[in-house]
């Protein structure tokens, strides 16, 4: 569907009425349209983006709201898939390796868990980080690595961050839903009536339609469950154990994560 039938044609049929100048403005319409995009992208995940941040030596957070680190400037939080951490000398072809940090080697650490299990954490100095933490600071969202990665001159750290994206807001008529960039998700199709009755939802309290909004949203949030029924891996399931012994004797053999904390198992 494109932006004018979904502001206009898709939400006559919702709210029941064809009325664009009075209660129910065209810039009302479109301004609740974008916004469903929006929320369903945040709520679904559907629009996952990877961004490469290169780190620094001793350089432990980095800023997720410059457009330094996400290029896009669409960041709205991190994916539940976890972020990698590369560490790559700069030799030949030939010669060159990579060392990968990911998974339970590096989990997401909450700082008050930091501050009650890891004391000192804030001191400690370059090494492989064995935990990221999300920071907020006024106007400033940072990733922090613990502790900070030591890079030397012949090797070079990357991470690698999949972030939820906002979607581009839609101008013209002719804008299609979910497109970012100059790129649009088509595989998303069966999801833009979605937005209509998000749309209406946000529409109807405007004439205190309590009961009518709630109806609306009730059908937005079922196309939300659909598509995350539809992602839901059909496959055989696994057993996972609560602690990776094997990766942990991998990590400390390695000589440079000698002081990773050893986390309580029941905090994994």
């Amino acid at each position: 569907m494109t932006f004018s039938h979904l502001y206009s044609s898709q939400l006559h049929q919702e709210l029941g009425t064809d009325d664009s100048t009075r209660l129910f403005t065209t810039g009302r319409r479109q301004a609740a349209i974008n916004e469903a995009a929006r929320q369903f992208c945040d709520l679904t995940e559907c629009a996952i983006r990877l961004s490469t941040i290169s780190c620094s030596n001793g350089v432990r957070e980095y800023n997720l709201l410059s457009t330094v680190n996400i290029p896009g400037g669409d960041f709205l939080r991190i994916a539940r898939q976890g972020i990698e951490y590369h560490l790559m000398s700069s030799g030949g072809a030939s010669s060159r390796s990579t060392r990968f940090i990911a998974g339970d080697l590096l989990p997401r650490r909450e700082i008050q868990w930091l501050n009650q299990y890891d004391l000192g954490w804030r001191a400690s100095t370059g090494a492989d980080p064995y935990a990221y933490y999300e920071r907020m600071d006024g106007g400033q969202r940072f990733l922090g690595f613990t502790p900070p990665p030591r890079i030397a001159s012949s090797e070079v750290g990357i991470c690698l961050l999949p972030y939820v994206a906002k979607p581009s807001s839609m101008t013209a008529d002719t804008s299609i839903p979910f497109t970012f960039g100059s790129t649009t998700r088509d595989d998303l199709e069966p999801y833009h009536p979605a937005l209509a009755h998000y749309a209406a939802s946000e529409l109807e309290k405007l004439r205190l339609n309590t009961e009518g909004s709630a109806n609306q949203m009730r059908m937005f949030l079922s196309y939300v469950e659909r598509f995350l029924r539809a992602m839901t891996d059909s496959g055989p399931k696994s057993v996972r154990v609560m602690r990776n012994y094997f990766g942990e004797v991998r990590t400390r053999r390695g000589g440079r994560d000698s002081e990773r904390p050893i986390p309580y198992p029941w905090r994994i």
